[in-house]
């Protein structure tokens, strides 16, 4: 089964108002349309968790390829009608149909519909060959440019008034290699589900519809299905504002007050740790930057038995240090994957080092959260019974070293792990600064001169925080 490793989703938004800055400001004290009560925001919290509250805003009031935050929510308030255009296939006509009965199956305050071109509220989904869906989108030559015409692409665009959305267009163009249908069914999904509201896309989640990289694995996920009914809750008015949604939430945005969050965070640290060289030494040229939840872990290349040992051990235990990060081992695709950490092994007879390993990052920065996207890490083996003796260790090395981009040279004498009862035991000391980078409350993107901010603001800790 082939799987492409580029799928390109734009969303372009023309947001036709003349008024909106004025209304979005004016309302609360005529008519409360664009603001939330205190005991509906109670009832939100109460009904949704903090993970499906942050991912709610990382993908509502962020658009796609946009380096901005969006500024209010945009979502429909009458039932939207799908009108099929240009020349859909059999299959392509009950992908739509499929995916009204998924949507409709959330019992929404809004019902989707095939519709005619004599309906209001339409969301026209046109099925094409590339230039006929340029065509059809009237789509200028820069977007058009960005499209990789060897992968399916789904291109739209979103109109609304004062919030509330009144039609959208969405162009979906399947590319001649790829025949997977249960891909092109989750294209379809995606698109017609951002044409709902839900805008952006993230790198918080590979498994998420909304993930922004390719992912075969990906699908319609329950924390997706919680963030579009949140969005749906017939509390969330249109237009609500982000800034109103940051004061109403900020108990449970982790981006919001993020310095006391942080400030908090670090008093449970110990201060060696928290305040210490080594974990400003752990961001990514001055940026703070942390892999998704979810790490895939892919192999490649002259893998001995011991290695796959090495490797579900130490995902196992480095699985035990946050709740925040579940590594798991897949099986490797012909194609090296967008995301997740590749680990290739490779022998050198000729290579006098025992062993010689390079490890390549990959930043996504297209989203509201810039992360760590992919490792690709290399592992050069010459014949020496010194390399044999050493490779557990690389490898081991290489995991923890992708998840945080700390230089080993910070390990000094210090041994990352140790081996006890045939399990790795990963030394105090690092398994705490991998619990601690992977909270929450740590942001992706946190700048290095915001984090010396903070940290200058607090108590200083004595001669012993300079490890």
């Amino acid at each position: 089964m082939k799987y492409h490793t580029k799928v390109i989703r734009k969303f372009l938004f023309y947001i036709l108002v003349a008024l909106s800055q004025y209304l979005l400001f004016s309302c609360d004290s005529k008519t409360n349309e664009y603001t939330i009560s205190s005991q509906n925001v109670a009832m939100l919290k109460s009904k949704y968790d903090a993970e499906t509250i942050n991912y709610f805003y990382e993908t509502v009031f962020h658009a796609d390829y946009n380096k901005s935050k969006r500024n209010y929510i945009s979502k429909w308030k009458s039932n939207p009608k799908i009108l099929i255009m240009g020349n859909p296939s059999a299959d392509e006509i009950n992908y739509v149909n499929e995916v009204i009965t998924e949507i409709n199956g959330l019992n929404l305050s809004i019902k989707c519909s095939i519709g005619t071109l004599r309906d209001s509220s339409l969301i026209k989904v046109y099925f094409g060959n590339f230039t006929k869906m340029n065509e059809f989108l009237e789509s200028d030559n820069n977007l058009a440019s960005n499209i990789d015409t060897t992968a399916d692409a789904g291109t739209g665009i979103l109109v609304d008034y004062d919030g509330e959305i009144k039609k959208a267009s969405v162009g979906i163009f399947y590319a001649k290699e790829d025949t997977n249908h249960l891909m092109r069914k989750k294209l379809v999904l995606e698109e017609i589900i951002q044409t709902l509201g839900v805008i952006g896309d993230s790198y918080t989640y590979p498994s998420s519809l909304f993930f922004e990289k390719d992912n075969p694995e990906k699908y319609f996920t329950i924390l997706d299905k919680k963030v579009l009914s949140l969005l749906y809750e017939p509390s969330i008015p249109v237009n609500f504002s982000r800034i109103r949604f940051e004061r109403k939430f900020s108990d449970v945005l982790y981006s919001v007050k993020a310095e006391d969050k942080i400030k908090k965070l670090l008093i449970k640290y110990p201060p060696s740790l928290s305040r210490g060289n080594i974990l400003e030494a752990s961001f990514t040229n001055n940026e703070l930057l942390k892999h998704p939840k979810d790490v895939h872990i892919y192999l490649y290349g002259t893998i001995l038995n011991e290695d796959s040992v090495t490797i579900i051990k130490a995902i196992k235990s480095l699985n035990n240090i946050s709740p925040n990060l579940k590594l798991k081992l897949v099986k490797s695709s012909i194609l090296e994957p967008e995301h997740g950490i590749v680990l290739n092994f490779k022998d050198s007879c000729e290579q006098k080092e025992p062993i010689k390993v390079s490890n390549a990052y990959f930043k996504g920065s297209n989203c509201m959260f810039p992360k760590l996207i992919k490792n690709k890490v290399t592992l050069l083996y010459n014949t020496s019974e010194r390399s044999r003796t050493l490779r557990q260790q690389s490898i081991v090395e290489a995991l923890y070293f992708s998840l945080i981009q700390l230089p080993t040279k910070y390990l000094g004498s210090d041994k990352l792990y140790y081996l006890k009862n045939d399990t790795i035991d990963f030394n105090n000391k690092y398994s705490t600064l991998l619990k601690l980078i992977y909270s929450n409350e740590f942001i992706d993107g946190l700048k290095l001169s915001d984090f010396k901010k903070i940290k200058s603001t607090m108590p200083h800790p004595g001669p012993t925080g300079n490890q």
